[in-house]
């Protein structure tokens, strides 16, 4: 679903575990292993799978809930490449 910076580690949650697993790696890290395959990263503290997008809340930044409903903010400067990538889904 997403994964979220914890400061050097990184938690991945996923669709059917109810708790994350936490890896030791950076977001940025895992951000380079996931580019191109349908993953934004919305805010410096979040990467997202476009696929379990249920819905965008505009604002200034606004923020997606996802499949889980979980409530993620997305940030000013990255608003725009992430709707450009919604867009193409």
């Amino acid at each position: 679903l997403f994964c979220e910076s914890d400061s050097a580690y990184c938690k991945l949650f996923f669709i059917n575990q109810k708790l994350p697993l936490v890896i030791s790696k950076t977001l940025k890290e895992v951000e380079d292993v996931l580019q191109g395959n349908d993953f934004c990263r919305i805010h410096h503290s979040y990467i997202i799978n476009l696929k379990f997008v249920q819905k965008y809340i505009r604002g200034e930044g606004g923020e997606v809930v996802m499949n889980n409903g979980t409530h993620l903010p997305v940030s000013r400067t990255r608003k725009q490449d992430f709707l450009n990538l919604l867009d193409k889904i």
